[in-house]
């Protein structure tokens, strides 16, 4: 009897470990799928319109995980894991931030180097790209800029040492961040406070910051009281978002390259900042805006 049970046991130990894919699970005999999004509302959006495209458009689940703060820093090993199975990411933070490169100077080329770094490196593949820009810029108040006659960054470094700065932790750690605009601008700032992105604009507009850091697809940079300053130096460079996938789970469910392709070249600059907007300055549901998105492109059914 005690040897029956020996074999029960392993019987159902080989079944069990039969239906695990590392990183997937199964939910009511249909397989789960392990989204994550960052800490904004723009990957709220994705987030939200990635697992809607899905889960509309194959039989798998999605169990999403939004509002992620540390970024890339902790869904990039999330994904080494398998806790998580894709996400939508921005290539300048890729090659920058996770891929420790240089200056970016051909597009197209890093593109290219990306997936295959990708590839060998995190057993991972970068599926396309979604086709905005959503670049780093510095935002102040309006009155700000108009008492201290500020229209580029330039303007900016002769009166920064009156001004507070805030960003994201990314900011600090990547190459196009805080250490290399130092390198081309030579700020002083009065003090720089560490925040969380979701704060930014709430923070700037009750002055406990004078300047943050801001994507240029943000809402909330249609808000009137906020000045965008020109990068006369041409510093940033251009941050173009598209999905990255466990090439596991990308093997397991093949259905999901076709799926999540349909969103490449889909989305302009303005239809990101019309989606932002609606979140940041209606109050609208993310959810919401991601599915009246792809209904409109014809990539859901009604």
């Amino acid at each position: 009897m005690k040897k029956f049970f020996i074999y029960l046991i392993s019987f159902l130990f080989l079944i069990l470990s039969a239906l695990v894919v590392t990183g997937c699970s199964e939910d009511n005999g249909s397989a789960t799928v392990n989204l994550a999004a960052k800490d904004f509302t723009e990957q709220y959006i994705l987030g939200e319109m990635l697992s809607i495209l899905v889960e509309e458009n194959s039989e798998l689940n999605v169990e999403l995980t939004s509002g992620i703060a540390g970024e890339t820093s902790i869904i990039m090993p999330a994904m080494e894991k398998g806790d998580f199975d894709f996400y939508a990411e921005y290539d300048s933070t890729a090659w920058l931030t996770v891929l420790k490169e240089g200056k970016i100077t051909d597009v197209d080329a890093m593109h290219n180097e990306i997936n295959d770094i990708y590839n060998e490196k995190y057993n991972m593949t970068w599926l396309g790209y979604y086709g905005f820009d959503n670049g780093y810029g510095l935002a102040v108040r309006k009155e700000t800029a108009d008492e201290l006659g500020l229209k580029t960054l330039s303007d900016l470094v002769p009166v920064s040492n009156q001004l507070i700065f805030g960003a994201g932790y990314e900011f600090f750690e990547r190459e196009d961040g805080y250490t290399g605009l130092q390198e081309i601008y030579s700020f002083n700032f009065k003090d720089i406070q560490e925040m969380n992105l979701s704060l930014k604009y709430d923070a700037l507009l009750d002055s406990q910051v004078d300047i943050i850091t801001v994507y240029k697809t943000d809402g909330r940079l249609n808000n009137p009281k906020i000045v965008l300053l020109e990068d006369d130096q041409k510093y940033f460079p251009p941050a173009m978002c598209g999905t990255i996938i466990r090439n596991e789970v990308m093997d397991t469910y093949p259905e999901l390259v076709d799926i999540l392709n349909e969103l490449n070249g889909a989305i302009s600059n303005e239809e990101m900042s019309m989606m932002n907007a609606a979140v940041d300055n209606d109050g609208d549901d993310p959810k919401v805006v991601a599915q009246e998105f792809l209904l409109k492109k014809g990539l859901i059914d009604e």
